[in-house]
């Protein structure tokens, strides 16, 4: 996002109207200008009230990111966490970083919106200009890819622990990658891997977590959802979500170093939001209907079906309640 663009937020954050001639004025640009990146502003998902005769006027103000105030919340310093403004995807940025040099376990990028956020099985998601949470944290795995197993559920476990030091207290995991509050989706992660030469990988965990959803973005995801704005009784910073997330993210990974599954399986059943309960698992054109009996040591999902357990991994499965559209 252009200087320009960034002045013309910082004018519209004091939750005032102001014509196009005053913001014209102020930026030393023309009003043709002003609409120009008013429009480039409505792109990223911004929200903006236009009003004959008044001008424009942010529908809410927004915090923006702030390294410092993330870092001082995470207890980290400022070494490990670089904050963007407009990313194609916030693990793509961390891709590109590790392509020019070694990175330290647990460097993130935390971005403001993302033009080509993307879920799991290439999916979009949507990532509209600070209102929401977009980070990609780096995690090295010395025994290669198969070390990365269950990944995905240590960092969606962490997520829920850091919501509910933040004051929610009934989010859940959903095998094997997304959060949801109430049966509504509020948080998805996308663990991607590369193999090096000696045998380990790099492990890049994306996290877009729902903060205070636009109405304009909102009415285009396709399923239930929730944000955190609805959630919790008082606001709280989106510097200090941010900061929360990634120190119970970072830890978690460390316990996952130390001792494999071992914490997330103690844990998972209390926050699994289909434990014992009916589900169904599509596999492709196959589906299997029987009971969700969480975990297995590798962080497979565990499904009975006539008194027989089984267990399922892969990254193109889709698990659902066999009696909840969502």
């Amino acid at each position: 996002m252009n200087s320009r663009v960034n002045q013309l937020l910082n004018c519209l954050n004091d939750g005032e109207f102001h014509s196009g001639e005053a913001l014209g004025a102020t930026l030393g640009i023309s009003r043709a200008a002003i609409n120009q990146n008013i429009n480039k502003l409505l792109k990223l998902g911004v929200d903006i009230y236009s009003v004959h005769g008044k001008g424009y006027k942010l529908a809410r103000p927004l915090e923006l990111l702030d390294q410092q105030s993330i870092c001082k919340a995470a207890q980290v310093n400022g070494q490990n966490i670089l904050v963007e403004s407009v990313v194609t995807s916030s693990n793509d940025s961390l891709r590109d970083l590790l392509t020019q040099g070694s990175l330290p376990a647990g460097y993130a990028v935390i971005a403001e919106a993302q033009t080509e956020g993307r879920g799991r099985r290439g999916k979009r998601w949507f990532s509209p200009f600070g209102c929401n949470l977009y980070i990609s944290v780096y995690w090295p795995i010395a025994e290669g890819i198969n070390g990365a197993m269950g990944l995905s559920l240590v960092a969606g476990l962490s997520l829920v622990k850091a919501l509910e030091q933040l004051g929610v207290s009934n989010a859940g995991v959903k095998w094997p990658n997304d959060v949801y509050i109430d049966n509504q989706k509020v948080a998805g992660i996308l663990v991607e891997l590369e193999s090096n030469t000696d045998g380990s990988a790099n492990s890049i965990i994306g996290i877009g977590l729902n903060l205070a959803m636009p109405e304009s973005t909102g009415s285009q995801i396709d399923q239930r959802w929730t944000d955190l704005r609805s959630q919790l009784s008082k606001p709280v910073s989106r510097n200090v979500i941010s900061g929360c997330i990634y120190r119970e993210v970072v830890a978690g990974l460390n316990e996952f170093d130390n001792n494999g599954l071992q914490w997330t399986r103690q844990q998972w059943p209390r926050y699994d939001v289909y434990f014992n309960e009916p589900v169904t698992l599509t596999m492709g054109q196959r589906s299997v209907t029987g009971i969700c009996r969480g975990i297995d040591e590798n962080g497979a999902v565990l499904l009975e079906t006539n008194g027989n357990t089984v267990r399922y991994f892969g990254g193109e499965i889709s698990l659902r309640a066999t009696d909840v559209t969502y």
